[in-house]
């Protein structure tokens, strides 16, 4: 599991952090349904505990939502709406989970389309795919330009290399995650502006942990200075214990190119 990326997903510290993430902007989803070919069939990859499938999934027929890890879908299960009828949740890699006969209509990956081998998917994607199918991948579900914004840089430029043994270059890892794009004949960019959300300092701590690079597992010993050092620099910040911030999501939709050739 260790030399796994993205194995951090299946260790249960991460994931009984994982609802301390901010939920998606509700706009989101409502774009989502207007890209949508038909309200037919769903495909969610890397669902984790189905932040996009359990919202979406009172507009689809069906909604099928893979994850690799047990825990997460477990955790799925357990929250609102994961327990619908039309919601299928299987354990398994996107670029291999048994696919039988089945059409989607429209495929999102959201925060989770750098963890997969994409010469593989895309492919196994396209051959699945109904007419019209659309491809989707969400990112962001992080502060947009909070107050605390150059100390947060300040704290990762500290703590991602001594994790990671990398430079904290935002804009290297943004470069690095659109790759998948080159598979695809981009219809869209668009960002998503969530309404004010508020969160305790120990919720937002929470939700760092929720994440491959701050998972408990990798911070060790150093969780608690971690966690020490992260409110110290957001108490000032906070009101009454609070953080109250917005966030930003990325959208980007096409469709799946195969042999040169778009499904369409």
């Amino acid at each position: 599991m260790v030399g796994r990326p993205g194995a951090s997903f299946e260790e249960a510290d991460v994931v009984e952090n994982y609802p301390y993430r901010p939920p998606y902007p509700g706009s989101l989803f409502e774009k989502l349904i207007e890209i949508a070919p038909r309200l037919t069939s769903l495909l969610d990859i890397g669902c984790g505990p189905g932040k996009v499938s359990r919202p979406l999934a009172s507009r689809f027929e069906t909604a099928t939502a893979v994850d690799p890890s047990r825990q997460m879908i477990a955790l799925g299960k357990s929250l609102e709406d994961g327990d619908r009828a039309n919601i299928r949740w299987i354990e398994g890699f996107a670029e291999d989970f048994p696919l039988g006969e089945e059409r989607f209509d429209l495929t999102v990956a959201a925060a989770s389309i750098h963890w997969m081998d994409h010469e593989r998917l895309f492919p196994r994607l396209g051959a699945h795919a109904s007419p019209g199918h659309v491809f989707a991948a969400i990112s962001g579900d992080t502060p947009f330009e909070p107050p605390w914004e150059a100390d947060w840089h300040g704290f990762l430029g500290k703590w991602v290399p001594a994790l990671t043994d990398q430079p904290f270059d935002p804009g290297r890892k943004a470069e690095e995650w659109e790759s998948y794009t080159r598979h695809l004949e981009i219809e869209g960019r668009e960002y998503f502006l969530s309404a004010p959300f508020e969160q305790s300092i120990e919720d937002f701590i929470r939700c760092q942990h929720s994440r491959d690079t701050f998972a408990p597992s990798k911070l060790g010993a150093d969780n608690a200075v971690f966690d020490a050092e992260l409110a110290e620099m957001l108490r000032p910040y906070a009101a009454g214990g609070r953080l109250t911030f917005i966030v930003r999501s990325k959208l980007v939709w096409g469709a799946i190119k195969i042999r040169s050739q778009q499904v369409r």
